[in-house]
C-alpha cells in the first residue's frame, strides 16, 4: 500500500505534537512549577533575612532593653518571700501584736497554692512560680490609732501580702474597735529565692517528764512513782 507524501506529512506533523506536548508536560512544567516554588521561598528568606538584619542593627537596644526588664523583675520580686509556712505566719503576727500593742486569739491558714507560673521547668530552663496563702480569722480588738497602725504595718511589711477584705464593729462603751481581718500572703518559687525556716529562740518546746515527779524512786526508764498510793504531780 503506497502513503501518499500528503499523509506523511500530516502524520510527522502529529507526532511531533505530540512531543512537544509530552516534553512540556513532563519535562519543562516541572521546572516551571520548581522555579516557581524557589521564587517563592527566595521571597520568604530575603524578608527574614532583612528583619534580621534590622535585629542585628538594634543588637545593642534590645540587648539594653532586656536587661533594663530584667533588673525592673528583680526589683519587683524583692517584695516576695521565699515561703509562708505557719510558723513564719506565727511569728509574724507575734510581731504585729507586739509592735503595735494588740491581742490577736486565733488565725487560721490556707495551703500555699500556685497563682501564677511561666512555662513548665526543665532542665535547661528554670520557671518562676509565685504562690498565694491565705490567713483568716484575724480578729484585732484596739483603739482606732491600732488599727490604723495594723494596717500600716501590713502595708510596709517586707513582703508581699495584701488585705483580702475585712470588717470593724464599734464598740461605743468602750472606744474600741473590733476588726476581722482576711490576709492574702505571696511567695515566689525561682532559683533566686530559697526558704530558710524562721529560727525560733526561748521557747519551750516541752518537758522530758510533763507530770514533774517528785518521788526520788521514779526510775530513769519512766515507771510511775507514788508516795503513799498516789501519783505526785505538780
Amino acid at each position: 500500500m503506497k502513503i501518499e507524501p500528503k499523509h506523511l506529512f500530516i502524520g510527522a506533523v502529529v507526532v511531533a505534537i505530540i512531543i512537544i506536548l509530552a516534553a512540556y508536560k513532563f519535562g519543562y512544567e516541572p521546572f516551571i512549577e520548581k522555579a516557581d516554588q524557589l521564587k517563592s521561598q527566595n521571597a520568604t528568606l530575603e524578608a527574614r533575612k532583612t528583619e534580621l538584619n534590622e535585629k542585628m542593627a538594634n543588637r545593642t537596644m534590645y540587648v539594653e532593653g532586656i536587661e533594663i526588664s530584667e533588673k525592673i523583675i528583680d526589683s519587683v520580686l524583692e517584695k516576695y518571700g521565699p515561703g509562708n509556712t505557719p510558723e513564719k505566719t506565727i511569728m509574724m503576727v507575734v510581731d504585729l501584736c507586739q509592735t503595735i500593742g494588740v491581742t490577736i486569739n486565733n488565725i487560721s491558714f490556707s495551703n500555699e497554692e500556685v497563682f501564677f507560673q511561666t512555662g513548665e521547668k526543665t532542665e535547661e530552663k528554670d520557671n518562676l512560680r509565685i504562690m498565694s496563702t491565705s490567713v483568716t480569722n484575724i480578729n484585732v480588738v484596739g483603739g482606732y490609732t491600732q488599727t490604723k497602725k495594723f494596717f500600716d504595718y501590713i502595708n510596709n511589711y517586707s513582703e508581699r501580702m495584701t488585705v483580702n477584705n475585712f470588717s470593724s464593729t464599734y464598740n461605743r462603751e468602750k472606744g474600741e474597735l473590733a476588726t476581722a481581718v482576711s490576709l492574702n500572703l505571696y511567695s515566689v518559687q525561682d532559683k533566686n529565692h530559697t526558704y530558710v525556716a524562721p529560727v525560733i529562740e526561748d521557747i519551750e518546746l516541752g518537758l522530758t517528764n510533763i507530770f514533774r515527779f517528785e518521788n526520788p524512786e521514779v526510775s530513769e526508764e519512766g515507771e510511775e512513782g507514788t508516795e503513799n498510793g498516789e501519783m505526785v504531780t505538780e
